[in-house]
């Protein structure tokens, strides 16, 4: 194929061996835009709950998201595994023992991955270490998702996001040093 770009699915079948779905999951966290740590309102893109189709309230377990969200989306994708995907707010942003026992309880059969959103400023080694122990101990890949959103400085205070490219880059580099996947958020057209 003549493709422009290596789309995502083909690589996640490439790798599993079948076709992955993504299941959200929501955790009881927030973001130091929005406790007033960094701000209160959060950034000009995010909703009051988050982010997020097919999120389910956060005081759902996580067991009970990823059964429900199977439910629905096994029959609707034809997906049999799937990637616990934490994308609502800040999710290294949270006590590292509560951050670790949510991502072991996501550490299900048919899950062969965790997908951890974040802001560049709120990833530190401790976090980094936490889930390198939960992709050894269950098996699981780790994906570790940075919400950049543009690098235009301007653009960055406009929006209200309350970090510089520089953290970014600086998780980044720390992140060379873990073996896991990155994905970075931009928001087009800014």
């Amino acid at each position: 194929m003549n493709e422009r770009y290596r789309v995502y699915s083909t690589y996640l079948k490439e790798t599993y061996g079948e076709k992955v779905y993504k299941l959200p999951i929501s955790i009881p966290d927030t973001c130091p835009n929005r406790d007033g740590t960094l701000g209160v309102r959060g950034c000009a893109f995010c909703g009051s709950i988050g982010a997020g189709y097919e999120n389910l309230p956060a005081t759902v377990t996580i067991g009970q998201q990823i059964e429900q969200n199977m439910a629905h989306i096994k029959p609707k994708y034809k997906a049999n595994k799937f990637i616990a995907y934490f994308q609502n707010f800040t999710n290294t942003y949270l006590p590292p023992e509560r951050f670790r026992d949510y991502l072991a309880a996501a550490c299900q059969p048919d899950i062969v991955a965790l997908a951890v959103a974040t802001r560049p400023d709120c990833l530190n080694e401790t976090y980094l270490d936490i889930m390198a122990d939960v992709k050894e101990r269950y098996g699981v890949d780790i994906l570790v998702e940075l919400g950049l959103q543009t690098v235009n400085y301007k653009t960055l205070a406009k929006i209200n996001r309350g970090h510089t490219v520089a953290e970014y880059i600086d998780a980044m580099v720390m992140l060379r040093a873990y073996p896991f996947r990155t994905c970075t958020h931009v928001i087009l057209d800014l």
